[in-house]
């Protein structure tokens, strides 16, 4: 019998970046956007530094994330973000190119829930826009690129 050992990517952990939490990724990632220090308007402040076309999130191991899609709520509970992957090779390194997460702030923490990936962007629309709906009552203001 072989043993195989799969990541467990239920598991919630430190990021690489100071104040930040990940839960469901694979490897440890730096957020560049996310502020240094946690205040009163720091949710704010993360939504206002994720631009598109700018890197949301990187490795030394994987393509870098992309933002390509940002939406907030009305109350600041919650932040969606759909990035694509750096790079055409990115595939065939076995990562899918498109992905969203949700990044919320608990308990002086950002945490950067992943929420699935996928093969194709309408897929990857479709899960954004599913999300944003599962969020049921919450108003999103959303920013869009590519």
């Amino acid at each position: 019998m072989i043993d195989i050992k799969m990541p467990d990517f239920n598991r919630m952990e430190m990021a690489s970046t100071k104040n930040c939490m990940q839960l469901g990724w694979s490897a440890n990632y730096y957020f560049p956007s996310c502020p240094q220090e946690i205040g009163k308007n720091s949710f704010e402040t993360y939504f206002k530094n994720l631009k598109i076309g700018a890197v949301f999130a990187y490795n030394d191991d994987s393509p870098k994330l992309i933002v390509r899609k940002v939406a907030k709520g009305e109350n600041s509970s919650s932040i969606l973000v759909m990035c694509e992957r750096e790079g055409i090779w990115c595939e065939r390194l076995g990562f899918l190119p498109w992905s969203i997460t949700e990044i919320t702030l608990e308990n002086k923490l950002f945490i950067h829930s992943n929420l699935g990936s996928h093969f194709e962007k309408d897929d990857a629309d479709k899960h954004f826009a599913s999300s944003r709906v599962e969020n049921a009552g919450k108003q999103f203001q959303t920013i869009t690129g590519k």
